[in-house]
């Protein structure tokens, strides 16, 4: 059981730490014009403010996992929440628009894993 609950929380803080990496991304993108994840970032003002608005939602997702985490076999259904729909959003996002779909598929698997596990051990 203790093996699961490691498995478990790592999840949470693996999904936190890429949000922040994304967030981070984003906000850079609108400043300095620069993406890691893009090869064209645009200079328009729509493509700022829906990217600044997306930014702080992933911000938002990170403090959710981080607080999750805090009792992480109480709050699994965050883990389901993040897979789907999130994670599964943000893979075809990927898959359409840049090279790093590989990366939400394993985050996915991850998530749907971890959530198994969190009801395995609420039901035991």
């Amino acid at each position: 059981m203790e093996k699961k609950i490691i498995f478990i929380r790592f999840t949470y803080w693996y999904g936190a730490f890429l949000d922040l990496l994304v967030f981070l991304d984003m906000i850079i993108s609108i400043i300095f014009e620069f993406s890691v994840t893009m090869t064209n970032v645009s200079t328009d003002v729509s493509y700022k403010y829906q990217t600044g608005t997306g930014a702080f939602l992933m911000l938002g997702w990170t403090i959710l996992l981080i607080w999750a985490d805090r009792n992480p076999i109480e709050r699994k259904d965050i883990l389901l929440l993040t897979a789907i729909p999130v994670v599964v959003g943000i893979m075809v996002i990927n898959i359409l628009y840049t090279y790093f779909w590989f990366l939400s598929v394993i985050t996915m698997i991850v998530f749907i894993i971890a959530y198994l596990l969190a009801r395995s051990v609420d039901m035991s």
